[in-house]
């Protein structure tokens, strides 16, 4: 516990410190922080994002892999042709799901802030916009041993948002994972507060 305190400690001076960039998205519109919550231990949650340029039909996609401790562990970001955000979205997540195979992981959760996308793939719906994409994403998760969906609203998933974004500016640079602009480092920042805090109540309960 003492530990866990000390680091906390460490993490409210290094954000007092480095401060110039605070998102809006870290509070909702009642004012409470939502922030992204690790997966259970053994568990590796991807979170996913992009970006959509409707005038030109193009866009960024961003998947951002993380264990239950928040260490951020590997990401991929490309960019995409898509006809819509709904495509976009669904491209990211088979980009996510697409490496989640070459490293071999075992237990994946593939997190989005894409209400209708994450139903249609938990329920197997038919979207006839981006139904190739689906049966493409459905094929990937056949290779996954234990592989799950889930929704969170935008403010627990600003770290593929901001990737996303980014890319979609074309402002990140390819080795962005070892060398990571501050907006970057702010939101990694805040997460790992935020898992800390939770760490505390949890063993103060």
């Amino acid at each position: 516990m003492v530990i866990r305190k000390a680091k906390l400690m460490e993490l409210e001076f290094a954000e007092m410190a480095e401060e110039p960039v605070k998102s809006s998205t870290n509070t909702t519109r009642t004012g409470g922080r939502v922030t992204w919550r690790p997966p259970l231990v053994g568990w590796i949650k991807c979170n996913v994002d992009a970006a959509f340029d409707k005038a030109r039909s193009t866009g960024a996609t961003a998947a951002i892999f993380r264990d239950h401790n928040g260490t951020l562990l590997s990401g991929i970001n490309s960019s995409i042709v898509a006809t819509s955000p709904l495509a976009a979205e669904a491209l990211a997540v088979r980009a996510a799901l697409i490496l989640s195979r070459n490293f071999q992981m075992q237990k994946v959760i593939i997190e989005s802030d894409n209400q209708m996308l994450i139903q249609a793939l938990k329920s197997h719906t038919t979207i006839a916009e981006i139904q190739v994409i689906l049966q493409d994403i459905l094929h990937l998760v056949g290779g996954i041993p234990n592989c799950g969906f889930t929704w969170v609203p935008r403010e627990a998933n600003s770290l593929a948002h901001e990737v996303a974004k980014l890319t979609g500016h074309g402002t990140l640079r390819q080795n962005w994972i070892m060398h990571r602009p501050l907006s970057i480092r702010n939101i990694l920042r805040g997460d790992q507060l935020a898992i800390s805090r939770l760490l505390i109540s949890s063993g103060a309960n």
